[in-house]
């Protein structure tokens, strides 16, 4: 087994909105390496919570205390030479995450994205439904904000990925980002770096339910369609002999009535 040195530590720091995945991959990743003769040890799970007291945290303040808890335990286990894997917590704010960053040195966020939809769906606790109903107010990215890595060194669509290909690419990348040597994870050559793009202006979280009833826009009021003219015949229209008026009709009426002249002449008596 190797043991650690300094210049041989890491942390990798998972982050992602609850159901993403972020156990499973941790999990996934700390027995790949084990399995590379690495001293790997993982952040999560309830004995993380009991004795950190992880996970209770219902504001801002209190998740970034919990970020920067998180982060100097990792920053003495990489100092000390060993990898830990962070999947406690979705540390949804980037200031905390950078500060992590700046403090631990040797470190890979990796942002396990996922898309709202198929978090609801994979949502055994209905938590996700209580939080769009609005029964729970302390969910990440939907009663509260989550804000994605500005440029992580991974990033891992579990909608789209198994857990062993995301397992393998974020090895790849702690080779190529040379965390890792490439003979000690049994790689002929170092992997490209995954281009790391700005997932923040791609991937939008979804905006909590207050803000996102204050910003609905009304219904356009309907507008009033006017109907076109019929159009006009080019043909002229007939002129409409006026109706004979009632002494007109009654002198022809009386004409007509009068005996007339036998042929030849007499009037008969």
């Amino acid at each position: 087994m190797n043991l650690g040195t300094p210049n041989s530590g890491f942390t990798v720091w998972l982050t992602g909105m609850s159901g993403a995945g972020k156990s499973t991959l941790a999990q996934g990743l700390a027995n790949r390496l084990r399995r590379l003769g690495k001293i790997v040890e993982v952040l999560d799970g309830e004995e993380v919570e009991k004795m950190l007291g992880i996970g209770n945290a219902g504001t801002k303040d209190e998740r970034n205390a919990e970020a920067r808890k998180l982060a100097w335990i990792c920053k003495l286990v990489t100092r000390g030479g060993g990898i830990i894997i962070q999947a406690a917590i979705e540390s949804p704010y980037r200031e905390t995450r950078e500060e992590a960053r700046r403090q631990i040195g040797r470190f890979a966020e990796v942002f396990v994205e996922c898309p709202t939809e198929t978090l609801i769906h994979r949502d055994r606790s209905g938590k996700y439904k209580k939080a769009l109903a609005g029964e729970l107010k302390t969910l990440v990215g939907i009663t509260e904000p989550y804000e994605p890595p500005a440029h992580p060194e991974v990033v891992i669509d579990t909608s789209t990925h198994s857990v062993d290909e995301s397992v393998e690419h974020i090895l790849g990348q702690l080779v190529a980002q040379r965390l890792l040597d490439p003979s000690v994870a049994a790689m002929k050559g170092r992997p490209r770096l995954q281009a790391r793009a700005n997932p923040s202006k791609r991937v939008e979280a979804p905006k909590p339910v207050a803000v996102a009833e204050r910003e609905r826009k009304p219904l356009p009021k309907p507008r009033l369609v006017k109907m076109p003219a019929p159009k006009k015949s080019s043909k002229p229209a007939k002129a409409r002999r006026p109706a004979p008026s009632r002494s007109k009709a009654a002198a022809r009426t009386a004409r007509a009535d009068r005996p007339r002249r036998a042929a030849g002449g007499k009037r008969s008596r």
